[in-house]
């Protein structure tokens, strides 16, 4: 434990005056100010935007591009740190998923503040314990993309990790409107965001007894996304190694 936590201090350290750090806050700004301009005049519209159009549009993006800053700090020193240092290059990797995790905790707890003052000021019918809750979900459900697109970025550049992200947000928008949301992972972040804030995954208020309102496909919601995250993460773990030595 007091390994990782250094671990995770290491990983930190490495972002000082990176972009990174930039585009925990940036992003966010920039959703506050797009939905501002597009509910202007309106009344209880503003968090709902703010909401519907982070997880997503924005938040996928966003998702990819600290995975690339992250790996491509690596590259730049040739790995470095997983060919050198004495601690094993698997539990150098988890550091950096989990790091990346908190820092999109960071920003959806940004999305949260600015969607809760928001709504005070413009009237919201999101709940605000529901955003809250909605932020640190949101960010459980989405663990298991991180490792992904660790490897997509290594592998095949920003702009092809971009294009998978969106891939998945877009179709995850389509399927958690239907009954096979919960045999796809990348749905469920959208599924569960519904009982959550109460607006549905196409921007519009859900109303009482709309069937994607049951607050029991949260849970099972969150169970699914960490399974997939223990077994990708044990993957990408393993196969990390090998991965590291190649290098």
């Amino acid at each position: 434990m007091v390994e990782m936590i250094k671990i995770i201090k290491a990983e930190h350290i490495k972002t000082r005056k990176s972009a990174s750090r930039h585009i925990l806050w940036l992003f966010p700004i920039v959703t506050f100010i797009l939905a501002t301009i597009l509910t202007l005049g309106t009344t209880d519209t503003y968090a709902q935007c703010v909401w519907n159009w982070w997880y997503t549009m924005i938040l996928p993006g966003v998702m990819a591009i600290i995975c690339y800053l992250s790996i491509i700090r690596e590259k730049k020193i040739g790995f470095y740190n997983l060919l050198t240092f004495t601690t094993e290059s698997s539990k150098l990797f988890l550091g950096k998923i989990i790091y990346i995790a908190l820092m999109i905790l960071a920003s959806n707890l940004i999305i949260f503040a600015g969607a809760a003052i928001g709504g005070f000021i413009f009237t919201s019918t999101v709940p605000v314990l529901g955003g809250f809750i909605a932020s640190i979900l949101l960010t459980v459900t989405l663990l298991w993309q991180i490792p992904i697109l660790l490897l997509i970025s290594e592998k095949f550049g920003l702009i092809v990790e971009v294009i998978f992200s969106m891939f998945l947000a877009f179709s995850g928008t389509i399927i958690s409107q239907t009954g096979k949301w919960l045999l796809v992972p990348f749905a469920i972040p959208m599924r569960i965001m519904c009982p959550l804030i109460h607006v549905l995954p196409n921007g519009l208020r859900a109303e009482i007894g709309n069937e994607m309102m049951r607050t029991a496909d949260v849970f099972l919601g969150v169970i699914v996304s960490l399974v997939c995250f223990l077994i990708i993460g044990i993957l990408v773990l393993f196969f990390s190694k090998d991965w590291s030595a190649s290098k």
